[in-house]
């Protein structure tokens, strides 16, 4: 890796490591400079913006997502359904691995004016999975899986439903965040989208998995806890 692309890197890590230990709103740009002990032209060198910083990081993440799914299908033995599975497992903010990220993207992205992150975040899923998606929409149709008159458009339409999906959770998850039961709302919406996926696939009722409720209690009521930190964090800072 060049000088230029470690120092790149390196900005980026450490400010992921600050917009999740205080917050994006609660950390500045001179906080990443004073870590790094790099001068502000340094830094507007690779960034004009912590914005943009916060992006590099959302593309770093979609990256890594499209690996484990790219490992997910190459390891899978099954047939189209599992491997649909296997790849929506990969697909989408909930799926991310880190939960301090999911937390940071419901804050800026849905609970700001985070539009221009959002649809970014959302085109980068779509981009780098939508190849992958494709294949196993059309190997599902040659084994007689799926069923449907339109096989040229079911993989992206199926991927924006997913992107549609993730914008429902983020807003409920950032107007409700201190109530458990908004659960039950997600948990219906990933019902809705399941049966969407079959309907339009043509795939046998109930083939589509997602997640469950415990699983969602869970997530809930750990971003509910990473909000309660911040909120003291901000409390404290001068």
């Amino acid at each position: 890796m060049k000088k230029g692309d470690q120092r790149r890197q390196a900005i980026i890590d450490a400010a992921e490591k600050l917009f999740y230990q205080n917050g994006y709103e609660g950390t500045s740009v001179q906080d990443v400079l004073d870590v790094l002990d790099l001068s502000k032209g340094g830094f507007y060198h690779h960034f004009d913006s912590k914005l943009r910083l916060l992006e590099a990081i959302c593309a770093e993440k979609v990256e890594v997502a499209c690996g484990y799914a790219q490992e997910a299908l190459a390891s899978c033995s099954g047939d189209a359904i599992e491997r649909l599975n296997a790849l929506l497992a990969h697909i989408g903010l909930l799926n991310q691995k880190n939960t301090d990220f999911i937390g940071l993207i419901i804050r800026v992205a849905y609970a700001g004016e985070g539009a221009l992150l959002r649809d970014s975040l959302k085109r980068g899923y779509i981009e780098k999975l939508l190849p992958l998606m494709r294949d196993v929409v059309l190997s599902g149709l040659e084994e007689g899986a799926f069923h449907t008159p339109y096989p040229d458009r079911l993989a992206e339409l199926v991927m924006n439903l997913g992107a549609c999906l993730t914008d429902e959770i983020g807003f409920t998850l950032a107007a409700e965040k201190d109530n458990p039961e908004c659960a039950i709302d997600i948990l219906e919406k990933l019902n809705a989208y399941r049966h969407a996926v079959e309907t339009v696939l043509g795939a046998p009722y109930g083939s589509i998995q997602l997640y469950d409720m415990q699983w969602l209690i869970g997530l809930i009521m750990e971003l509910n806890e990473q909000e309660k930190r911040l909120e003291g964090i901000e409390h404290i800072m001068p």
